[in-house]
């Protein structure tokens, strides 16, 4: 009979219970981290707002909002998975008054468009300014192919093979897709994909859609966002 046994125990439950405590605390420190490498993105679920502006749908339907002396441009979607296309179409080219949530991330917008709720404006009313456009020159860029809505906000992180069926399914519905680039800084960006002639491609991008990819195309900044205007056929996988 081993005398020290009891003795041993105590030592062995203590033990024991700070290696339980030591392992929980890094699993409570990994899980910290991981929080603050999300990026500041949001969705205002449950919080629907009224916006005013003009709708424009080149290449995908946004809204245009006069901003003091200037505007900015929100990408619009539908409920779900779908884009905002047959919500708007009666009020494209017009100034309207629509109701929805808005989704943000850094300085890019996203409003999910209640359906019913767009009013085309018959009154005359002030239209914001045109939006100045910059050509920036043709470019190479890498970077990941996502759907914008649930990159803006509606998911976090929205990026990443675990999200590509999902990116699939709305980019196939109408989302715009965005292609989300690194910057030298760290800064990322999603700068809004379209063909060469500014037009939608929706569903052009099966199979590229969260991969890392290269593709050489125009970049042309309206306001504050970017089109990247290229080629799909000439967008390439990098693994």
């Amino acid at each position: 009979m081993d005398l020290h046994a009891g003795r041993r125990f105590p030592r062995l439950v203590a033990a024991g219970s700070l290696a339980a405590a030591a392992a929980a605390a890094a699993a409570a420190a990994l899980i910290a981290l991981g929080h603050r490498e999300l990026p500041a993105a949001r969705f205002e679920f449950g919080l629907v707002r009224s916006f005013r502006g003009l709708i424009v749908a080149d290449p995908y339907p946004s809204l245009i909002v006069a901003r003091g002396e200037g505007s900015s441009r929100h990408l619009l979607s539908g409920p779900g998975k779908s884009g905002a296309e047959a919500l708007v179409e009666s009020a494209v080219g017009r100034l309207a008054a629509l109701r929805g949530t808005l989704a943000v991330r850094g300085g890019q917008t996203m409003i999910q468009v209640e359906p019913g709720s767009v009013v085309p404006l018959e009154a005359p009313g002030s239209r914001p300014p045109p939006l100045p456009e910059t050509d920036l020159g043709e470019r190479y860029v890498e970077g990941e192919i996502v759907g914008s809505k649930c990159y803006l906000g509606v998911m976090n992180p929205g990026s990443g093979i675990a999200h590509r069926a999902c990116a699939t399914v709305c980019i196939l519905g109408g989302v715009a897709p965005l292609l989300e680039v690194r910057h030298e800084d760290g800064r990322r960006e999603g700068f809004v994909l379209a063909g060469p002639k500014g037009e939608a491609v929706w569903t052009r991008l099966r199979g590229l859609v969260a991969t890392p990819v290269g593709v050489t195309g125009r970049l042309v900044r309206r306001g504050g966002t970017t089109f990247l205007l290229a080629d799909p056929a000439a967008i390439r996988r990098l693994q």
